[in-house]
């Protein structure tokens, strides 16, 4: 079996700027090596994987995750996964399939939805890993370790693709203070 690196945090913590260099760091050629992204995330550029600071690199862009399998060739040695959080639970049986066919694997997710919650399939997925690489953003409010998203007021929806127009990384207090009265709503 191949190994699996699951790079997970919250918003703007660096997760696809660690899927880049990694993919940028492999040995293998361009021609062994797929990357992809979901159909949902529009920001930046529809045909790259993008980094808040500008770094980008080709991608596929798909709408679900068994959408893999026909971009999968004889030449194919690693397959990197951006955004795999909205892939939903399939992902979870595509990554184990591309493994036991000794592909390696690459993924970057967010680990928590805005409301803490585990996003999507990272709990499952976090199991599956070989390797785990948690990152840390700074808080927009008082620069610590941040590992909450915080969304700002205004759409409650779960899946809500943004930028700093929408989201803001937050350490736990900061992301408590924020949420304070959206959660008491919610409880209630």
């Amino acid at each position: 079996m191949r190994e699996f690196t699951l790079i997970h945090g919250c918003m703007f913590a660096g997760k696809t700027t660690q899927l880049i260099g990694l993919y940028n760091e492999s040995m293998c050629s361009a021609e062994e090596k797929l990357a992809v992204k979901p159909l949902l995330d529009k920001r930046y550029n529809a045909t790259t994987i993008n980094t808040h600071s500008g770094i980008q690199m080709l991608a596929h862009r798909i709408s679900k995750a068994e959408e893999i399998y026909p971009l999968i060739n004889e030449m194919t040695k690693e397959v990197y996964i951006d955004e795999v959080q909205f892939f939903g639970p399939f992902i979870v049986e595509v990554i184990g399939e591309l493994m036991m066919n000794q592909i390696k694997v690459v993924a970057a997710g967010l680990d928590k939805d805005y409301m803490a919650r585990d996003f999507g399939p990272m709990a499952a997925l976090k199991k599956l890993a070989t390797q785990k690489i948690e990152v840390k953003a700074k808080c927009h409010v008082c620069n610590g370790n941040a590992t909450f998203t915080y969304r700002k007021p205004g759409n409650d929806d779960l899946l809500l693709v943004g930028h700093t127009d929408v989201y803001e990384a937050r350490c736990e207090a900061h992301w408590i203070e924020g949420m304070k009265d959206r959660i008491e709503s919610i409880s209630q």
